[in-house]
């Protein structure tokens, strides 16, 4: 049986998130991620599949989340000038995301422009020179896949091993990562590109493209609708759950058996409002392990992980 690992968006919340769940699967199941024969990250889920891939453990990740707080988004700095000039190009770019039928917007902007430009209003932190400092260059030879998205082509890249667009590991880790009109975008020849999540929060079709028979999608932007949050929390991530459920619909009908870890209501509450935050992802990461802990010891829910890990 092949396995897809499937890791979706969710900013540093969503990474912490990751984290929590991933040890509880490790220690209450023995699925690792050595049991995928293919890990498919998405923003948040592109930087932990790297480390994964590369020989971090679930529980080291876990042991890291404290540190998350250096990869914290901060202001960019600046004369006003610079600043509005970052602003426009910012601008730009979400709404070239956002917009997809033709209109003045459909013209890919010219080098002089994007350089007049710049996109992105926030920088990472230390969150680059980490991912330069502890990812290798080289991609791993275990199967990995990491989204993003083209703004030049509009349509979704997958970067891996391969060349077409070829991209060192930390570099595709900021390209899967680069969300629009907050990031800067990432540059490969004539190709842009930003975070994977303006395609999907999992992308979990590619499991099904790649030859999966069972994908076990970890989704931080979701709830679970079998133990949905308060009404406020619900509406919130109600249009993200309805768009997961349609892509998880359409993977069964292909054949794919699909098992997705979501929230529940206290992770929800501990992911608050503001995913990008740097502090509180301790106890993000622990509430997660032992949320899936408890789903876990759900026989019949946990059916399918056993089933992909034997």
């Amino acid at each position: 049986m092949k396995v897809a690992l499937v890791l979706g968006a969710g900013g540093l919340v969503g990474t912490a998130h990751h984290a929590g769940v991933l040890a509880a699967l490790e220690r209450e199941l023995g699925f690792t991620h050595a049991d995928a024969e293919l890990l498919i990250g998405t923003s948040a889920g592109s930087a932990i599949g790297a480390y994964l891939r590369t020989g971090w453990t679930a529980e080291g990740l876990m042991g890291r989340t404290r540190d998350l707080t250096e990869a914290a988004p901060s202001p960019v700095a600046g004369n006003p000038v610079r600043v509005a000039r970052h602003a426009v190009g910012s601008a730009y770019i979400l709404a070239r995301t956002a917009v997809r039928v033709p209109s003045l917007l459909s013209v890919p902007p010219s080098g002089l422009l994007r350089r007049a430009f710049p996109a992105g209003l926030v920088t990472i932190g230390e969150g680059l020179s980490i991912l330069d400092r502890e990812l290798p260059r080289r991609w791993p030879a275990a199967g990995l896949w990491l989204t993003a998205y083209d703004l030049v082509q509009r349509r979704r890249v997958v970067l891996s091993s391969r060349p077409a667009p070829y991209l060192a590991l930390p570099e595709a880790v900021r390209a899967s990562c680069a969300i629009p009109g907050v990031y800067t975008p990432v540059h490969v020849g004539d190709t842009v590109l930003v975070d994977g999540g303006v395609w999907s929060l999992t992308n979990l079709d590619l499991a099904l493209a790649a030859g999966c028979d069972v994908a076990v999608c970890i989704a931080p932007l979701v709830y679970d609708p079998e133990h949905p949050p308060p009404l406020a929390s619900r509406s919130i991530r109600h249009l993200t759950t309805r768009w997961l459920s349609r892509e998880v619909a359409t993977a069964r009908r292909g054949g794919l058996r699909v098992v997705v870890l979501a929230p529940g209501p206290e992770s929800i509450r501990v992911h608050g409002l503001n995913l990008m935050r740097g502090h509180g992802l301790e106890r993000v990461a622990e509430v997660a392990y032992h949320e899936t802990c408890r789903w876990l010891r759900r026989p019949e829910l946990a059916s399918g992980l056993l089933a992909a890990a034997a």
